[in-house]
């Protein structure tokens, strides 16, 4: 169990609009290599940003709040967005931790594109927020 999540997940609930937990968790069998652990959580926050820069145009270009579609495809996205920002924060048992022990610079990297995914979101598209 991760506490400071637990933490956060009830000071979210009583100071936010929403709650935001997601349990899960990737179990290794003997001694897990750094290499190993560090792909795998690169893995995760990498399939939330893409998820987010593919749902983006949809809602865009495609669906901006003319029907349900839009804001459904902008939630999505939001919400892969701020999930993989989330992830690769450097605290605990986040995948942060993990991606910087294999490799600084790849987590730089990802960590970068991650906020500049969530600032676009943020900025560009704040009706699905309201």
């Amino acid at each position: 169990m991760f506490p400071l999540g637990l933490l956060l997940a009830f000071l979210l609930a009583f100071f936010a609009p929403f709650i935001f937990a997601a349990p899960g968790a990737v179990m290794f069998r003997g001694e897990a290599r750094d290499f190993e652990m560090g792909r795998i959580a690169a893995a995760g926050s990498m399939a939330n940003i893409a998820i987010a820069m593919i749902t983006f145009p949809f809602y865009i270009l495609v669906f901006f709040e003319v029907d349900p579609w839009g804001k459904i495809f902008g939630f999505v996205c939001l919400v892969n967005a701020l999930l993989a920002t989330f992830n690769l924060l450097p605290l605990g048992s986040l995948d942060g931790v993990k991606i910087i022990r294999w490799n600084g610079i790849v987590w730089s990297l990802l960590f970068i594109l991650s906020l500049f995914v969530t600032l676009l979101i943020l900025f560009r598209a704040p009706s699905f927020l309201i």
